[in-house]
């Protein structure tokens, strides 16, 4: 990505060009302020985005959804439990089978 200031290319716009091999980061008062790019890659990273966004609110997945801040504290709790000695274990296939059963409920 080249860097450019705003008052360069306010001087010369012919840089605008420069936006058709590489992408241009305009700045202003030596902060980013915008970037310009060439239309077609716009167009596919627009698509992209779509997609994925898409993709993030799309069909449920049938898990249920928690917060970061419960996650955080079921981890906690299971550490705690786990650390205690009081954490139940079980082996995968015995797991498996309970997952098994419930669905079936």
């Amino acid at each position: 990505m080249t860097t450019i200031s705003a008052s360069e290319l306010k001087q010369n716009s012919m840089r605008l060009q420069d936006a058709l091999r590489d992408d241009l980061l305009v700045t202003k008062r030596d902060k980013p302020f915008v970037v310009v790019m060439d239309y077609e890659k716009y167009v596919k990273l627009k698509a992209y985005i779509d997609s994925v966004e898409e993709d993030a609110t799309g069909e449920d997945d049938g898990y249920p959804s928690i917060s970061f801040d419960e996650a955080c504290a079921r981890v906690a709790e299971a550490v705690e439990l786990y650390r205690s000695g009081k954490m139940k274990t079980e082996t995968m296939e015995t797991m498996r089978e309970r997952l098994k059963e419930k669905r079936r409920r």
